[in-house]
């Protein structure tokens, strides 16, 4: 608080100084520009209420997916490390330990999280983007607000099962060496894109390739387009 003059008059009384209309402005798009974090269920969207133009998507419950899913995961862990034994020099490597396998799945959850994040728009640098755990569901999520084509949305699904459990497999199958710390993560993160596999099924047989999705916290609905979204 700062002493203001007073017209006609000696003495000074206090006032407030009000905000920068530009500072305030540069407040709130920085707001609106950064991450967001969240801890429980995927948030309610309040901007969103599907109309008739959109149609739900028929999605099983979060534990009824992931028992669901859980075959499709073992079979996707199995294979990639069937194709690090056979494509991989692993035959001569040590094996990991129960500490370094502890080590692995902790520092895998939250950058398979952070790749899905990175492939939403602007990089995941929105608040349209949001990181969390729904601690009753022991499931950890990156979530995106607003409306993406189907191919984004499976892209976004399938790029941490790419980075994570294939690139190492390649680059190791090419350069004729392995690890089985990578072989572990890559085997064990294919375990883990169960529900993404599982959810990249439903879009795939239920919606359309030129349609768009958008999810109203744990559902996702559908909008068939004219022309296919970029």
């Amino acid at each position: 608080m700062r002493r203001c003059p007073v017209r006609g008059g000696s003495s000074d009384m206090p006032c407030k100084i009000s905000p920068c209309p530009t500072t305030v402005v540069a407040e709130r798009l920085a707001a609106r520009t950064r991450m967001r974090f969240h801890l429980g269920a995927i948030p309610e969207t309040p901007d969103f209420s599907p109309d008739a133009a959109w149609t739900p998507l028929r999605e099983p419950t979060p534990w009824v997916m992931q028992i669901l899913a859980l075959p499709v995961g073992i079979i996707a862990g199995v294979l990639v490390g069937a194709l690090w034994y056979l494509l991989t020099p692993l035959r001569a490597v040590s094996s990991v330990s129960p500490g370094m396998m502890l080590v692995a799945f902790v520092v895998m959850v939250p950058i398979h999280e952070l790749i899905h994040a990175a492939v939403h728009p602007h990089g995941g640098g929105s608040a349209d983007s949001i990181l969390g755990f729904w601690p009753s569901r022991l499931l950890f999520y990156a979530h995106y607000v607003g409306e993406l084509s189907r191919d984004r949305f499976i892209t976004i699904l399938l790029m941490p099962l790419l980075i994570i459990s294939f690139v190492p497999l390649v680059v190791c199958a090419i350069t004729g060496r392995s690890s089985g710390l990578l072989e572990f993560s890559s085997a064990l993160n294919a375990l883990c894109a169960c529900g993404d596999l599982f959810a990249v099924g439903l879009l795939l047989f239920q919606i359309p390739a030129n349609a768009r999705v958008r999810n109203q916290g744990w559902r996702t609905f559908w909008r068939a387009c004219e022309t296919k979204a970029a």
